[in-house]
């Protein structure tokens, strides 16, 4: 697949997971507020039709006891007087609104009104016939009663009916805001398992790379990702690791050049100065022995005069090649300088330095100089001084190995002269 085109999924996919998250924030704040306006409508309307309605109802329910309860006085009342005040308040109830705008309770309080005024008349004619009056009473007694618990039900089921509303909207709405958190939590966790998996979890690689990112290490192994902005990290990261292992062997390149001689690749004389200094206080220190050597080749400045100075390099990196042959391989020798060179044997006696630089001397005398314009030279002969590293130091071991050679030199050449000793004999 292109990386054109994935990076175009990669970014339509998250584009698209938030325009689907907002949709989906913005149709949960519709549904919630919905849900908020259904309860407060429901709310408003037991506040302003249930609650006075109900209100209505228990005062008419009220007004129809007190009617009965009037009928009771006056059909039990022993003087005309306490009938005619019983009466008077009975007046003033079935004229009150709540019973006059009752399509039931208007007429039956006409009727009752009427039923009394006539049985009070009569019982002021003939008090006797009370129980004749009480006798016709009873049934619209019975009418007030069952219509006041007719009311007072009414308004009972007019509350039940309301809170029943009321609790069904606050019902859905709680199940309707569940759901919605449901499917946002959802959302959200999926979008985090993304997030994830596609951002965070290489972030963390990346940031565990960059910790350990060394040069000396093979290349950073990153998982390939769709989101373009981290595989721009990721290129970053191996053009880092590459700058940095260029930056290594650029600084080992120089740290060589350094420490060692441009022409023959030994170590130069600073160099060996430190690190014959830290062996020899290593070895002095605990009681080692070593023995340090000056050599320096016999008529080198025939070569350039008589060849060029471009067969004098080819020599002396020759030369260079066999000495570092013919010592071992933890010694240290230098290019001391010219066609001189220094040496530093540890754990060696005398007898060991001499055999290892008779044998630098026979590799010279033996070996045929291959030059680059085609032809050959004749073996070289080289002129060794040995000294013991004594408890006066480097220094002065190699002043004393300086003066042997300068011996070698004055004894005729070609051969390897320990200090304070006599020249050894040059071999065939």
């Amino acid at each position: 697949m292109p990386r054109a085109w994935r990076n175009t999924r990669s970014i339509w996919f998250f584009s698209l997971a938030a325009a689907v998250f907002v949709l989906l924030c913005l149709g949960i704040s519709g549904l919630i507020d919905q849900q908020q306006r259904q309860v407060l409508d429901a709310t408003r309307r037991m506040q302003e039709q249930t609650v006075p309605q109900i209100v209505r109802l228990q005062r008419l329910g009220r007004n129809l006891e007190q009617m009965r309860h009037a009928g009771e006085q006056v059909l039990g009342s022993a003087t005309a007087t306490d009938r005619q005040n019983t009466l008077l308040l009975l007046n003033l109830v079935s004229h009150h609104p709540s019973l006059l705008s009752h399509p039931q309770a208007a007429p039956l309080a006409e009727q009752v009104a009427r039923f009394l005024t006539e049985a009070d008349a009569a019982l002021a004619r003939d008090p006797t016939a009370m129980a004749s009056w009480r006798q016709r009473w009873q049934p619209l007694a019975r009418q007030l009663s069952q219509l006041a618990d007719e009311v007072m039900t009414e308004a009972a089921h007019l509350m039940s009916a309301d809170l029943d509303n009321l609790s069904d909207v606050v019902s859905k709405a709680r199940v309707q805001l569940l759901g919605s958190m449901l499917l946002v939590g959802g959302f959200s966790l999926a979008l985090l398992a993304s997030l994830h998996r596609q951002i965070f979890q290489p972030l963390a690689q990346i940031h565990r790379v960059l910790l350990a990112l060394n040069s000396r290490d093979p290349v950073p192994d990153l998982p390939p990702s769709r989101v373009m902005e981290l595989r721009s990290v990721a290129s970053a990261i191996t053009a880092l690791h590459r700058a940095m292992r260029d930056n290594e062997s650029v600084r080992q390149q120089l740290e060589f050049q350094a420490h060692h001689d441009a022409l023959t690749e030994l170590p130069n004389r600073r160099h060996f100065m430190a690190q014959a200094q830290l062996q020899a206080q290593r070895l002095l220190g605990h009681q080692g022995r070593a023995i340090v050597g000056m050599a320096d080749l016999d008529f080198f400045k025939r070569v350039n005069d008589e060849h060029s100075h471009a067969t004098g390099d080819d020599v002396l990196r020759q030369c260079a090649h066999l000495l570092r042959g013919a010592l071992r391989a933890n010694d240290l020798v230098c290019r001391y300088g010219g066609e001189e060179f220094a040496f530093l044997l540890p754990e060696a006696g005398p007898e060991l330095g001499q055999a290892l630089a008779e044998r630098l001397r026979q590799s010279l005398a033996s070996h045929a100089f291959a030059l680059n314009t085609g032809g050959t030279l004749p073996p070289m002969t080289v002129s060794v001084g040995l000294a013991v590293l004594g408890p006066e130091g480097l220094e002065k071991a190699l002043a004393e190995a300086d003066q042997a050679l300068y011996s070698a030199k004055r004894g005729g050449r070609n051969q390897v002269v320990l200090h304070w000793h006599q020249p050894l004999p040059a071999s065939a």
